[in-house]
């Protein structure tokens, strides 16, 4: 059974919801580019890894409500309500749309529209 990038876009998002960093990076390239809103882009697993850590501490879960997903060749479009809860209870689902691009299998950048300043206010 072959996977569909589709497929690996899922799979990616069930390892941020079960705060498994270290599946998570393994889905990028060694020279993914990461754009999280108007934060710097990181670079590679490593650079994902050291961006990701510190929310895992900040979050109790991260979820994913896949609205539309579409693929065009090597580019996975996610349209989502991504809603992210605090460990000192509070909850904020923001609107986000991910442009991910493919090579080889795995995630060469992700470029994720959302203004995530909600959930850390």
């Amino acid at each position: 059974m072959s996977t569909t990038n589709i497929d690996l876009v899922n799979r990616a998002y069930a390892a941020v919801e079960v705060n498994n960093v270290d599946e998570y990076v393994s889905y990028f390239t060694d020279d993914a580019i990461y754009k999280v809103g108007n934060f710097d882009p990181v670079i590679g697993p490593e650079g994902i890894r050291a961006l990701a850590t510190p929310l895992v501490d900040m979050f109790d879960s991260v979820t994913h409500d896949v609205l539309n997903i579409w693929e065009f060749g090597d580019t996975v479009v996610c349209e989502m309500n991504v809603t992210y809860n605090r460990k000192d209870g509070k909850v904020a689902t923001l609107p986000c749309v991910d442009v991910i691009h493919f090579a080889n299998g795995k995630v060469r950048e992700l470029k994720a529209y959302i203004d995530t300043t909600p959930a850390f206010t």
